[in-house]
């Protein structure tokens, strides 16, 4: 099931914003373990089939799955069952806001 999306690079990208809901692609290389150009291209051909959408944000750019995307509620419910596969397990559990400061790890 690596490549059931075309390459591995594409799934692991897709599973990890069903899982994360909003990521950018710097936060996605370091999750997967990927090059930053890796997710950038496996990122702009999902954009061009229309599963995904970008915007910017400041000089960040933002990744979602596209909920205008004819058949998002089953691909949502798919990539978030395959997330529960091994490969995939804890992956996707970071710390996405910022810990007060003097609180311990």
């Amino acid at each position: 099931m690596d490549a059931l999306f075309g390459s591995k690079a594409r799934t692991d990208i897709l599973v990890a914003l069903a899982s994360l809901g909003t990521s950018y692609l710097s936060e996605l290389a370091q999750l997967l373990d990927l090059r930053l150009v890796e997710v950038q291209r496996a990122t702009a051909s999902l954009e061009r089939t229309g599963a995904v959408v970008t915007r910017t944000m400041g000089r960040t750019r933002l990744v979602e799955l596209n909920p205008q995307f004819w058949g998002y509620s089953s691909l949502c419910a798919f990539l978030l069952r395959m997330g529960e596969l091994p490969a995939y397990a804890n992956r996707f559990a970071v710390r996405r806001r910022p810990r007060a400061m003097g609180k311990p790890l």
